[in-house]
């Protein structure tokens, strides 16, 4: 991938921080789909494409948002989807009237992506299935949005199937510890950054992996100014690469105070490549990775710069079908 391009998660998970501030209410679709060889679906969020795939819908997705297809890229599972797929570039605003070309019998969609549009999708003639991964903030509710999917397209055995493998995954790589971490998901130009408050799900992840956050006395995700970062005084700190790592390192390294830090003074900053974020930041299957991930981070074992190649070859990443 391109090094200017910011990576999959981040796009996505700052497109859910500003959707954050507008007042619109979740709804989920709840009408249950009866004939599967007449689907034909779009998903336009890689959590739920995440899931999807891992029920054995990829041949029904006629359309994909770019960062799912990339996550799939990543993972050598393209083939899982169709031939002639089509893929949208834009996952905010959705392409309406490139949806209703498709003639798609439903679009999944996550309220923290689209939740401005949801009801403009509608009124076009769209079906969509609402789905809010983005704002859970345990391993439980990404589970219970793996049934809510399960359950519309009546594969409820498949989705307990991949519930199990998930709950598998965290009570084989979760421990605990008081390793005190902060996350920079996103950083500006200007040195503030995006941050996981203590009710999302990144943060269960981090403690689950041993550690705890910094902000967890924050909800959501946070723009927080670099002064915060300097008082939490972290023993890590994770970032998620910003084009790439010597750009992301040198903007750490120009916060001012950010020598008397104690995670900057001991060499543990670690920069997250576009797997790694994608670990960490989708609410999906796949984020269960990221418990050991980070555990890997807070013994030491993990280089300073996580790469696609080194998730690849330490993690073992693989995203079950059922």
């Amino acid at each position: 991938m391109n090094t200017t391009i910011v990576g999959v998660a981040i796009a996505v998970i700052v497109i859910v921080a500003v959707i954050a501030g507008l007042l619109v209410s979740y709804h989920h679709t709840t009408t249950t789909v009866t004939t599967p060889s007449q689907l034909r679906i779009v998903s336009l969020a890689p959590s739920d494409t995440q899931i999807l795939i891992a029920l054995g819908l990829g041949k029904y997705i006629v359309g994909v948002d770019y960062y799912s297809y990339q996550l799939l890229e990543y993972l050598n599972l393209t083939d899982e989807l169709p031939k002639n797929v089509t893929v949208f570039s834009q996952i905010y605003p959705p392409n309406i009237s490139g949806l209703l070309l498709l003639h798609p019998t439903v679009v999944v969609v996550e309220w923290g992506l689209e939740a401005p549009y949801i009801s403009e999708m509608e009124k076009a003639g769209l079906n969509v299935l609402v789905t809010n991964s983005d704002y859970a903030y345990s391993f439980s509710q990404i589970e219970e949005n793996i049934m809510t999917i399960a359950n519309y397209f009546n594969l409820t055995s498949k989705g307990e199937e991949l519930v199990n493998w998930m709950n598998q995954k965290i009570a084989e790589f979760s421990s605990t510890g008081n390793t005190t971490i902060a996350y920079l998901l996103y950083i500006q130009s200007n040195l503030d950054f995006y941050t996981a408050g203590g009710n999302v799900f990144i943060s269960n992840i981090i403690v689950s992996a041993g550690g705890l956050n910094v902000f967890s006395t924050y909800s959501g995700y946070p723009l927080l100014s670099p002064d915060k970062l300097l008082l939490a005084n972290p023993q890590v700190i994770i970032a998620a690469e910003m084009g790439n790592y010597s750009y992301t390192m040198s903007l750490i390294s120009s916060i001012p105070g950010i020598k008397n830090v104690s995670a900057y003074k001991e060499g543990k900053v670690y920069i997250l490549g576009n797997l790694a974020t994608d670990l960490l930041n989708e609410p999906g299957p796949l984020s269960v990775y990221a418990i050991e991930m980070i555990h890997d981070i807070i013994e030491g074992t993990a280089p300073n710069q996580i790469t696609s190649s080194w998730i690849k070859e330490n993690l073992n990443v693989s995203l079950p079908i059922f």
